[in-house]
This record gives structure tokens, C-alpha cells and sequence, in this order.
């Protein structure tokens, strides 16, 4: 018989953010320079910017974003950044549908739906995750006020060991600002120490 192309398995949402986990097996750290380019829409005037700063990861949840003497009018797009989480407490914080899977691109995505669990200015975040390589394509995070951002993650396979985005791709549009941006990521490096203090509210 001739091979069709077979549907994506059904997995539930904790399968599917546990395949996409487990792509980072064994990265307890990370730490990479980031470039973040745009612009940002104030009231009428759009204003182009560029940003630097670091991006830490350390296993298993915590998150931070660094940025080098932000512009102000920019400071709102990379305080959203920082605060967006990854996989692994996006199950911790967020109670997630079952997900569904659908065209997307030139293949299929899960597309996991997520409410959190406390109070939050997040009224939902939807995310795109790759049913072939398991790698996380796009976030939507919807808020309560009617603002939303948007991400979406380049990954050239390879290119880490731990298919770390390489660049990414972000549409804000809040109340007080709106803006788009391109974030590329350089040198990762990985497994290294990280102080704690990196990851205290600053």
C-alpha cells in the first residue's frame, strides 16, 4: 500500500510540552547576547530603536532579560519580554486545553491554548509547536485590556545542539505603545554558572 501522510499523533497538552522539553535535555544554562531592533508607535510617532543586552536561562524555570541602557520609550516592550516565561512554567501557571493540531506553514502545529491559573493580566497565551521536531514556532499572549504580543522563533536545526532560536520575531500592541521587533541571538553559551543575582528582580 502507498504511504499517506499520517495526522499528527494525539498526544495532550503535558506530552506535547514534554517533547518539546525534552529537545533542551541536559541544557541546565544558558546565557546569549542578544540584538533587539524596531520600532515602537507613541501616540503618533514611530520611533525606531536598538537594543542589546543578555538573556539568561537556568534550569528549570528561571528567565531573565538584560538590556543595556534601554531607550525609555522601548523599556515597556523589553519588561514584557522578560516576564513571558518558557515551557516549563507555562505548565506550572497556565491550566492548558487539550491541543489541537492544524496546518501551519508547510507542515503541522500543535496549537495549545493556556488560561493561568492565578490572577494575571494574561488572558490567554496560544502557542504553535512544531508536531515534527517539537520545537516551539509562535506564542500569542492575549491580556486582559485587549493588548496582545506576538512571537515567533527562528531555529535552524543544528545550529545548537539544543535547537535554540536563533532569531525571533515580536508584534506588540498595548494600550500605551505598540511596536515590532527582531531579536537575533549570538553565541550561546551554555552549562556555564550563573549567579543567582541574575535573576532578582532588578
Amino acid at each position: 500500500m502507498a504511504a499517506t501522510a499520517s495526522p499528527a499523533p494525539t498526544l495532550d497538552a503535558a506530552a506535547v510540552l514534554q517533547r518539546s522539553e525534552s529537545q533542551s535535555q541536559g541544557l541546565t544554562s544558558y546565557q546569549v547576547p542578544v540584538t533587539i531592533s524596531g520600532s515602537v508607535r507613541v501616540a503618533i510617532l514611530s520611533v525606531p530603536f536598538k537594543m542589546t543586552g543578555t538573556q539568561y536561562y537556568q534550569a528549570p524555570d528561571e528567565q531573565a532579560l538584560h538590556l543595556d541602557n534601554p531607550p525609555s520609550y522601548a523599556r515597556g516592550l523589553g519588561n514584557t519580554l522578560s516576564t513571558m516565561g518558557t515551557p516549563q512554567t507555562w505548565l506550572r501557571d497556565y491550566t492548558i486545553a487539550a491541543p489541537v493540531s492544524q496546518p501551519h506553514g508547510h507542515h503541522t502545529a500543535y496549537v495549545l491554548t493556556g488560561t493561568p491559573k492565578r490572577e494575571s493580566r494574561v488572558k490567554t497565551m496560544t502557542m504553535w509547536i512544531s508536531a515534527a521536531t517539537y520545537g516551539i514556532e509562535s506564542i500569542i499572549f492575549s491580556y486582559t485590556n485587549g493588548a496582545s504580543l506576538t512571537v515567533t522563533f527562528q531555529r535552524h536545526h543544528g545550529a545548537t545542539q539544543y535547537h535554540l532560536p536563533r532569531s525571533a520575531t515580536v508584534v506588540a500592541k498595548f494600550p500605551s505603545y505598540s511596536g515590532n521587533a527582531r531579536i537575533v541571538y549570538g553565541d550561546y553559551r551554555v552549562n556555564q554558572p550563573i549567579p543567582a543575582t541574575v535573576f532578582a528582580a532588578h
